[in-house]
């Protein structure tokens, strides 16, 4: 969890603790945000995975680069959307376990699924 992961560990610390706590109510508004954002970010992942593989380049040396670079930054893309999208889901069990009512998140995402259209 290179991107948001820090974050994430350290507000459930936090929420694990004690420090942090939070009502249900708006634990469960700001866990579903983050659940939503993180969905999205599947969808995205999922999209630049498929422009790993583009054609129409042409043969020539250069065409064939600049295909590789433009497939490299679709997986790098991918590899980001996806730790955003762990980040996300971290963040969300945080808030919830402040609330304690962290078993709640596999439905509050399943809502966080059918909210998006996924």
């Amino acid at each position: 969890m290179a991107i948001g992961g820090e974050a994430a560990a350290q507000l459930w610390n936090a929420s694990s603790s004690g420090q942090l706590r939070m009502e249900p109510d708006a634990a469960r508004e700001v866990a579903q945000a983050y659940l939503r954002f993180a969905v999205m970010c599947d969808g995205w992942s999922d999209a630049a995975l498929r422009l790993e593989k583009i054609s129409g380049f042409g043969g020539l040396k250069s065409s064939l680069d600049l295909q590789q670079g433009f497939a490299d930054k679709a997986m790098a893309a991918k590899q980001v959307l996806e730790q955003m999208a762990l980040a996300a889901r971290g963040m969300a069990d945080g808030y919830l376990q402040a609330a304690g009512i962290l078993a709640e998140a596999d439905e509050l995402g399943a809502a966080a699924v059918r909210a998006i259209g996924n």
